[in-house]
């Protein structure tokens, strides 16, 4: 099986070199038929809004919202984060699958994009921040995973893990073996 990376828009060929580099699988989806391949999933940074826009009339997000409550792993990075979120943007609903709220390019525009240092589960490392979200309240049984001083940059529910940063772009030694340890652990949750 592979890795589906969500590729209406944004940085999922970034994704798809984290993925090179821990020798794993993956497909560009683009429409539902491509979910059939797919044991995890990676929703990737871009803008959030004209994702929504693109699927608004289309079945696309409905069966990724299906195949993710199935139990793959699934990441979701800066607007993947949004798209997983519970919210409406532009009067269009999100996936709606990760109890928090976000608010999107909190941090700025474009030209106030920074690096940071986060704590992200058991390491530390400098990540891209690029018209990030920030998250603005958690609930349920949405955990935090990650910080960059005190603000909230990384939540995980269950299989869902949302970023509002960009490891991808950094590809450092322990983003990716986590990465690779979440799509393994993952990859038969289905069948628990």
């Amino acid at each position: 099986m592979k890795t589906g990376i969500l590729s209406l828009q944004g940085s999922f060929h970034e994704h798809a070199q984290s993925l090179k580099l821990i020798d794993k699988d993956y497909i560009f989806v683009k429409s539902s038929e491509d979910l059939s391949e797919v044991d995890s999933l990676i929703l990737p940074g871009g803008e959030s809004t004209a994702m929504l826009k693109i699927q608004k009339n289309n079945q696309l997000f409905i069966d990724l919202k299906k195949i993710i409550e199935s139990g793959i792993p699934t990441l979701g990075t800066c607007a993947g984060l949004i798209l997983l979120s519970k919210q409406t943007l532009l009067g269009i609903k999100t996936l709606d699958l990760l109890d928090c709220e976000v608010e999107r390019n909190s941090y700025g525009r474009q030209n106030q994009s920074f690096e940071g240092l986060v704590t992200f589960e058991s390491f530390t490392d400098m990540y891209c921040f690029i018209r990030a979200p920030k998250i603005t309240s958690i609930s349920g049984n949405t955990e935090v995973i990650a910080k960059l001083d005190k603000e909230i940059v990384g939540v995980r529910s269950n299989n869902i893990v949302g970023l509002t940063f960009h490891p991808e772009l950094t590809n450092d030694n322990s983003y990716l073996d986590w990465l690779d340890n979440f799509i393994l652990k993952g990859s038969h949750v289905r069948t628990l």
